[in-house]
């Protein structure tokens, strides 16, 4: 795992453990993906899919439900 992979983990975990204790504890995760520029969770509460993308090149976290 790289640099840019532990940080990013590490951003979208802390970002995760915002939510209540009771939506971390429902949270079924999917297999983590990343490219060259991003790396995302994805993971689903409540019957909601969530999407988590950690841009590398800006360390912003772009969320998108579907």
């Amino acid at each position: 795992m790289n640099k840019l992979e532990k940080k990013a983990i590490r951003k979208l975990k802390k970002e995760f453990e915002k939510l209540s204790q009771e939506k971390q504890d429902q949270a079924a995760f999917y297999i983590d993906r990343q490219g060259d520029k991003y790396y995302v969770w994805d993971f689903e509460i409540e019957n909601r899919r969530f999407e988590w993308i950690y841009v590398y090149e800006t360390g912003i976290i772009v969320k998108c439900t579907k």
